[in-house]
């Protein structure tokens, strides 16, 4: 047991790094939530619509995510390493891949939105849900959040680098900032308060992408003004990208991109054979997800704190230390997360309730959330696995860890449940989310036989 705990020194740490994270993650996905509600006065099949668009648009974030992770392995190490060019060299990556990522999604999205939207509409209406309504909500909101996006990458451009170097209460202040801007857009912008427009979704979508921009100015603002604290940056435009650098960076940053996107992807396609139950349990889904993503962001944060703490290590050539530092984060991802899952089980009785939509889709809801709750320390235990061996450049690994399992079992379990079955949804849903277990068991043999402690740089 010894193993599994650590001294104060390590909580120090890992307190130090991954509070501001989880601070800003919480407050992020719990506006979302109000957001969510906001958007469910509206009706059921805008809240639909704008659920479907949220969904296209995880996509988007998690191939940002995938592309600017592949250059936080190197910057990790090269940061632990101190090495100061070849850490510029990777923020000079980001940059050529954000924008890349831009202009290749801002083109699909505007040439396709309604295939895509349609994609997930099922033909059957449900008793609250409109497809028409749907897609047109839906449609409105993604080009309109597209605006967005761009001010979205370079935010995360910034931010990542700064998580890189053990700073993240910038990060989190600059995010929380931005989260009273949005919430308070949207109450003037959805309701038409204070002599506003009643915008309705269209309002929802214009207070996101402002405070995407308010949250972007913050973060330049700080680092410009503590340029001396942040010496990695100095200079950082004065050199362009090597072809070297390149050449060295985008074979695994091209496998985790494939990796994120693929994973955002299968669970997109999850949602969608759920949805051939009937579009009411896409709302109760979208509530079920909004709710289980508040309390998700305690394991996302230790995943995150997880890469930095093991990268700086094995950028210092301490694979000891970065092994013995593995086994405390997972024993603390499953104490702290079992605290979380009675949280989120008390707080199915209260949060569906807020939404304006049928008392059938807030029970189904309610107890989806439970089912949920449950298996929150397995998915938690999940993602710092997962983390742990991309810290080491082990991104073969992690892809047949990660999208692989759920594009060959999560996925077609959910279509065969969903479509050749009367089981209840809470059966489906309590099967295709309990099969994780599997790669509970394989990412701990992984992370025990130690084959990710390896220095890439």
């Amino acid at each position: 047991m010894r193993k599994f705990i650590g001294d104060r020194k390590f909580y120090r740490l890992l307190f130090a790094i991954v509070i501001p994270i989880v601070l800003q993650q919480f407050i992020t996905q719990f506006v979302s939530l109000l957001d969510n509600l906001m958007v469910g006065q509206v009706g059921s099949s805008e809240m639909t619509g704008v659920s479907l668009a949220n969904q296209i648009l995880f996509v988007f974030n998690l191939g940002i995510f995938g592309s600017l992770s592949g250059a936080s392995i190197f910057a990790t190490q090269y940061f632990g390493a101190k090495d100061k060019e070849g850490y510029q060299e990777t923020f000079r990556f980001k940059w050529l891949l954000g924008l890349v990522i831009f202009a290749i999604t801002t083109i699909i999205f505007i040439i396709f939105n309604k295939q895509l939207i349609n994609f997930f509409i099922n033909t059957q209406e449900g008793e609250y849900s409109n497809p028409e309504v749907v897609l047109e909500s839906g449609r409105t909101y993604l080009l309109i959040m597209l605006i967005g996006n761009l001010p979205f990458i370079i935010k995360e451009i910034y931010a990542t680098s700064l998580r890189e170097m053990k700073e993240t209460f910038i990060p989190m202040l600059s995010g929380i900032i931005a989260i009273v801007v949005n919430l308070f857009l949207n109450y003037l912008l959805i309701f038409g308060k204070w002599g506003f427009p009643k915008l309705g979704i269209s309002g929802a979508a214009l207070a996101t992408v402002v405070s995407r921009f308010a949250e972007l100015l913050l973060v330049y603002i700080y680092i410009k003004i503590k340029k001396t604290k942040f010496t990695y940056f100095i200079g950082v435009y004065k050199k362009i990208l090597s072809f070297q650098s390149v050449k060295r960076f985008l074979p695994k940053t091209l496998l985790l991109l494939s990796n994120e996107v693929l994973w955002s992807l299968a669970l997109t396609l999850i949602l969608s054979c759920y949805a051939l139950r009937g579009l009411d349990y896409v709302a109760s889904f979208n509530i079920c997800n909004t709710v289980t993503n508040v309390f998700l962001t305690v394991g996302t944060s230790l995943g995150n704190a997880t890469a930095i703490i093991l990268g700086n290590k094995l950028g210092a050539k301490d694979s000891s230390d970065a092994k013995a530092s593995s086994y405390r984060i997972l024993a603390f991802s499953i104490i702290v997360t079992i605290v979380f899952s009675f949280i989120m089980i008390g707080s199915s009785f209260i949060l569906p309730n807020i939404y304006k939509t049928s008392e059938n889709i807030k029970e189904v809801a309610r107890n989806l959330i439970i089912i949920g709750a449950i298996f929150l320390p397995i998915h938690a235990f999940n993602t710092c696995c997962y983390f742990v061996l991309r810290a080491g450049g082990r991104i073969v690994l992690t892809i047949l860890f990660d999208s692989v399992f759920v594009l060959i079992v999560r996925l077609p379990l959910a279509f065969i449940l969903s479509k050749y079955t009367t089981m209840s949804i809470y059966i489906v849903y309590a099967i295709v989310d309990g099969i994780d277990f599997i790669e509970t068991f394989v990412g701990y043999i992984l992370i025990d036989k130690g084959i990710w402690l390896k220095a890439i740089i």
